[in-house]
């Protein structure tokens, strides 16, 4: 009885005994949320510009027909501002055209009022957008604006990586013209007829 006793002990501490299984992988951990800050834009950008010759009686200042060019900017795609620069040169045809109070509008790069306009004064998402007019008294009025036609519009901007340049041809001749003050201090030039508003 002993022997068989112990016989069923061994069966079933046999039976019962299995071999140990392998150990499982442990689970991956899931990755860390995170905020990960979108990297600031680099690089040197590009402008876009809306431009055109303009003509007009209706404005401030002495009277007389005032020709020129104006223009909307815009930036985008690089390092942020620090400082735009715009000028324009006329073609040379130009200076013929304008009354001889105007002369000196008509020859060499020309500036809108605000020269050189930075981040000191601005933040770099006002500098992306500049808008402005520049020209003279006309001699003969509307026939004098086809004098216009091959004026250069040169922007040149720094950011913190460099300073840049970029140049644009202005040969559409647009009429009339509204330089619209905005709220912020900028000017957004509208090609509509004066009377109309901005």
């Amino acid at each position: 009885m002993r022997r068989f006793a112990s016989a069923f002990v061994v069966a079933i501490i046999s039976g019962c005994v299995v071999a140990p299984a392998p150990p499982s992988a442990s689970p991956t951990a899931s990755a860390v949320s995170a905020v990960v800050a979108t990297p600031a834009a680099t690089g040197r950008g590009t402008w876009i510009a809306d431009t055109g010759i303009y003509g007009t009686n209706f404005h401030y200042g002495p009277p007389g027909y005032i020709c020129g060019v104006g223009y909307n900017l815009s930036y985008s795609g690089g390092a942020p501002l620090t400082a735009v620069d715009v000028a324009v040169l006329f073609p040379d045809a130009f200076a013929a055209h304008v009354a001889p109070s105007s002369v000196d509008r008509a020859i060499g790069w020309q500036h809108p009022a605000a020269v050189l306009v930075s981040q000191a004064i601005h933040d770099a998402e006002w500098l992306s957008r500049v808008g402005d007019t520049v020209g003279g008294l006309c001699q003969t009025g509307p026939n004098d604006l086809d004098s216009l036609r091959g004026t250069l519009l040169r922007v040149t901007w720094e950011t913190a990586e460099g300073s840049y340049e970029q140049q644009f041809k202005i040969d559409d001749i647009r009429g009339q013209i509204t330089a619209c003050g905005l709220p912020d201090g900028r000017v957004h030039i509208s090609w509509t007829d004066p009377s109309r508003g901005c």
